[in-house]
């Protein structure tokens, strides 16, 4: 086994050498997880990234006066760089894999409606996940943003169940909205419910980080956790009031669509005996 570099042995050294971005990202990964740890180093880092900022700002404040001369380019490395790249491409992702979940539902149901009503569950997700991370005290790093792109997956399966269902029974059957709402919901909420439950709890023991290897991945636990919490109730409630509203709208802009072709027809009609 070989010895670790001498950086490991002084802390101003291993936190110099962790935002310049000379180390690997096992061993980002275990500063962090000491970070976590230790309130001295905590504000250290907490020092060091507000001067970062500082510097940041006073950059942008020249580029702005123009007085930086053209060819020169200044910019931040180190940590704040391949934080900075790391978080744009986590976002990027976060856009495709939304995308794709959408275009999944619409050769599912056949529909560029019923979809866009299950994607409303995603802002649902979020009213749990930032207060979880702030009850608990832990940032928005990588991990915390991971458990967002995780969610995006997650939680619109509570409304596929809920609203495959809906349709189903308004197809198949002939229910009214009303009645398929009613209907869905009383099927799917305790299926829903045992799968929420059970992947929360599957959750529980990463989300409280019991040792310092699992801190960093406590921050995806407890955003998947909360972002669960809610968006499984609120789903329950939001989406069959977005899907009622939505499908009378579109019954309203039919029924003038039908009207005004019958209108037509009818002059029509009586143009030629005119």
């Amino acid at each position: 086994m070989t010895d670790k570099p001498s950086y490991y042995e002084l802390d101003d050294e291993l936190l110099s050498a962790y935002l310049d971005g000379e180390l690997s990202a096992d061993e980002r990964a275990e500063v962090e997880a000491r970070l976590a740890t230790d309130p001295a180093a905590q504000q250290l880092l907490h020092e060091l990234r507000s001067v970062s900022q500082s510097v940041q700002a006073e950059i942008d404040a020249l580029e702005a006066a123009g007085q930086i001369p053209a060819g020169v380019t200044v910019q931040l490395a180190g940590v704040s760089q391949q934080q900075a790249e790391a978080f744009g491409g986590l976002f990027a992702s976060m856009a495709v894999a939304i995308l794709l979940v959408y275009l999944m539902m619409v050769l599912t149901f056949n529909s560029l409606i019923t979809p866009f009503v299950i994607l409303f569950t995603l802002p649902l997700a979020t009213i749990g996940a930032f207060p979880a991370l702030l009850i608990t005290d832990r940032p928005i790093g990588i991990s915390a943003l991971i458990g967002f792109l995780m969610l995006i997956g997650i939680v619109v399966t509570n409304a596929i169940v809920l609203l495959d269902l809906v349709e189903r029974l308004r197809r198949e059957h002939g229910y009214t909205v009303h009645d398929a709402l009613v209907e869905g919901g009383r099927t799917r909420v305790r299926p829903i419910l045992m799968t929420a439950i059970a992947t929360i709890l599957a959750l529980m023991p990463l989300a409280a980080g019991f040792n310092s290897g699992s801190i960093i991945a406590a921050e995806l636990g407890t955003v998947v956790i909360g972002g669960l919490f809610s968006a499984t109730f609120l789903t329950l409630i939001v989406v069959p009031v977005v899907y009622s509203l939505v499908e009378g709208l579109r019954w309203r802009l039919g029924g003038r669509g039908r009207r005004k072709a019958r209108a037509e027809a009818a002059a029509a009609v009586v143009a030629p005996g005119a």
